[in-house]
């Protein structure tokens, strides 16, 4: 059995979540139907793909605010829901941000190009757990949990347009007073480049080493962009800092006309914030297997 993509939208393709340009996403998403949080989800791009299951899959979508439906009824992001036979996931505008990710109990597989197209067929994994299995039994007699992930859980990490950018030393301090200054988003080459519109940047060391670097700061023509995941390795291009990686997954959902605000800070303090992240991440997958355990438990009684 399978999973059938009726249309594949603008671009969907099939990622682990260190692939993924929102790499927070993911990860809750497969945290949510008891997944692995490197499990394979599908990644769809400000206008994703209509989906159809051929069997009963229990999935979750995490990421973007999109309006989903499935026939007449409407689903929420970051909440478990099973889907019957036949049952065709559909999705809308979007509220905030750009990419949405779904993942499915047991995971899916793809061969060959990760990139989806409209008719493709995605085999579903069933890699179940005694978990999985549990959760199954669970919602066959009810479509979602009374429960899901709150946006206000992740205002702190998805809503604010402050950006950390860290220092790179050599660069003279007059050019992160021009840098914080409030940006617009131009636009996205995927996953090359976010392009901003906004104060200039007089700056130019040619002398300086320029690699590549994911969410570096760059300056084209005076104008700063930030590199994605398929930057390139190195580059012509002036490297003036970088956006640490817990702050990677909420520039990974900006679209166009988005405001950016760069805050200059130092290595030490990206440190301090990233333990932070961490320990706030750690937490909140602990309280979704403990939901999913008290769901279970409540289950049994």
């Amino acid at each position: 059995m399978s999973i059938i993509i009726q249309d594949k939208g603008l671009l969907s393709t099939v990622v682990t979540s260190s692939d993924a340009l929102d790499q927070l996403s993911p990860q809750i998403a497969n945290k949510l139907v008891g997944n692995d949080v490197d499990e394979k989800t599908i990644e769809m791009v400000i206008r994703p793909a209509k989906i159809q299951f051929t069997e009963p899959t229990v999935i979750a979508f995490s990421g973007a605010l999109f309006d989903v439906t499935v026939g007449d009824k409407t689903l929420s992001a970051n909440r478990m829901y099973i889907l019957d036979r036949g049952d065709v996931l559909t999705f809308h505008s979007s509220d905030r941000g750009g990419r949405v990710y779904l993942a499915v109990a047991g995971g899916i597989k793809k061969s060959g190009s990760n990139v989806l197209e409209s008719g493709d067929e995605l085999t579903m994994r069933r890699n179940y757990t005694e978990q999985h299995h549990e959760i199954f039994s669970m919602m066959r007699n009810k479509p979602t949990v009374a429960w899901g992930i709150g946006s206000y859980s992740l205002a702190e990490v998805y809503l604010s347009d402050n950006f950390h950018v860290v220092r790179r030393p050599g660069v003279p301090e007059s050019v992160y007073e021009q840098l914080e200054d409030t940006y617009t988003v131009i636009g996205e080459t995927y996953r090359y480049s976010i392009k901003l519109d906004g104060n200039t940047i007089d700056y130019n060391n040619e002398a300086m080493d320029n690699y590549g670097v994911q969410g570096g700061i760059f300056l084209k023509d005076n104008k700063p962009f930030i590199a994605l995941n398929d930057f390139d390795m190195s580059t012509e291009y002036t490297h003036i800092g970088t956006i640490p990686s817990y702050h990677m997954h909420k520039i990974a959902q900006k679209t166009k006309d988005s405001k950016v605000q760069f805050t200059v800070i130092d290595a030490e303090h990206a440190y301090v914030n990233l333990y932070n992240h961490e320990m706030w991440k750690k937490s909140l997958f602990k309280a979704i297997d403990y939901k999913i355990s008290k769901e279970l438990v409540k289950e049994k009684m």
